[in-house]
């Protein structure tokens, strides 16, 4: 088949790609122009190793084409994004999308869209933009099927994870599952437009409440003087148990999204997923708030050196990063702060180029994501660089006892924060 793919991010890089490899021709769209050059050239700087490896191999073969404009096609799978915008969904790169197909796809086409999208949204962005191309809506085969990757394992995932096909009717549904049967291996279920829109949102809100749950019991735990993490562990042998971890809050492109598409379509039935939410999206400011409790709430002349600024661990994604928001929370508080992180090359704010250049005369330092790489950090060396002993371990990456034993003063979410030998480390 001819298949356009609209948007080459971190999930329409890969699926064109793949498509490409099961024999397809695949033409590539991005309103980002360098994007399209580089991939004209062959180059591929952004996503995963083994996104880049596969989409190299796809333009290889010749069956992977990048062009300025969408071209006529057997099908179209949407791929852009859908940010909130205060807090409201920003369907405009849907809507944009939906009228360059409208404007050229020929009888017979099909069309999917895979962004995840508040309930009812595709069969009404669609419909609307056929209606205005003066097209009939019903002479294509429209479907909504959203993505379920996991950063780190998205070509993997692409290829294995069961999938939801929602069709506008049930013969959309049908014959675009027989197109995802032709790259994916995993179970492909049928439902309609809605149910699978539903679904995705629900996926990633279910998340957002589990960690806010989480998050919630780690600070009442700090209150009555226990180790949420213990707690959570014998809680979850419990066979219908499990409670996800907390930490500073949560990010990606989904977590702290999604929730908002169902809260806004209806605020009044949704108040435990807003109530989620806030908590979540007040977890910085519990983390800043323990940096300045070791600093006494002195912050002139001093500095925060903060590891860590994907959303979770080993991943190179700064997207909703709640370690963003803590350096901001820092910054505006007066704070000399600095970021590092091993895998990340862009995220907005200034990054250090190693942990020697962030530690240097750091008076606290913030364990912001678990990298993997981080547990190899010794605390003598790490001493050697900093001025003060203070540590807030956001994600409980440390070892604790080793770190105290050594002679820093370590605050771990979950745990009570020891305020009178924070000070005196920082005095």
């Amino acid at each position: 088949m001819n298949i356009s793919v609209l948007g080459l991010g971190y999930i329409g890089l890969p699926t064109a790609a793949m498509l490409a490899q099961a024999g397809h021709v695949v033409y590539g769209y991005d309103v980002n122009g360098a994007l399209l050059e580089e991939l004209r050239a062959g180059r591929v700087s952004i996503g995963e190793p083994e996104v880049r490896a596969l989409t190299q191999a796809a333009i290889g073969t010749g069956h992977l084409l990048v062009r300025d404009v969408v071209p006529r096609a057997d099908a179209y799978i949407v791929c852009v994004p859908t940010p909130t915008v205060g807090n409201r969904p920003d369907l405009r790169c849907v809507e944009d999308a939906a009228a360059r197909i409208a404007a050229v796809a020929p009888r017979g086409s099909m069309i999917v869209l895979e962004s995840t999208v508040p309930p009812r949204t595709t069969e009404r962005l669609f419909e609307a933009a056929f209606a205005s191309a003066g097209k009939p809506i019903d002479e294509m085969y429209l479907a909504h099927c959203p993505e379920r990757v996991l950063p780190g394992a998205i070509v993997h995932e692409l290829r294995n994870n069961a999938r939801i096909v929602g069709g506008r009717r049930p013969e959309d549904a049908r014959v675009v599952r027989k197109l995802y049967e032709s790259f994916c291996k995993g179970d492909i279920t049928e439902t309609d437009c809605v149910t699978a829109e539903l679904s995705k949102v629900v996926e990633n809100t279910y998340r957002d409440v589990n960690i806010a749950f989480a998050n919630e019991l780690a600070l009442l735990a700090e209150e009555l003087g226990v180790d949420v993490w213990e707690t959570i562990a014998l809680a979850n042998r419990h066979p219908r148990v499990n409670i996800l971890a907390p930490g500073p809050g949560v990010g990606g492109h989904c977590i702290p999204v999604d929730p908002h598409f169902l809260s806004n379509a209806n605020p009044f039935v949704t108040e435990l997923i807003q109530t989620a939410r806030r908590v979540n999206h007040r977890m910085p400011y519990r983390i800043a708030h323990r940096v300045c409790e070791f600093l006494r709430g002195d912050v002139v002349g001093k500095k925060v050196a903060i590891f860590g600024a994907a959303y979770k661990r080993d991943v190179d994604d700064a997207r909703e990063s709640p370690a963003l928001d803590i350096f901001a929370l820092l910054r505006e508080r007066g704070i000399e702060t600095t970021m590092y992180d091993p895998l990340v090359r862009s995220c907005g704010v200034p990054l250090a180029s190693s942990t020697q250049e962030a530690l240097r005369e750091a008076d606290v330092l913030v364990i912001a994501t678990d990298h993997t790489q981080f547990a190899s950090l010794e605390p003598a060396e790490v001493m050697a660089l900093m001025r003060g002993r203070a540590i807030v371990d956001a994600r409980r990456m440390l070892d604790a006892d080793r770190w105290r034993r050594a002679g820093f003063d370590l605050y771990v979410l979950g745990e009570k924060p020891p305020v009178a030998a924070a000070r005196a480390a920082v005095a």
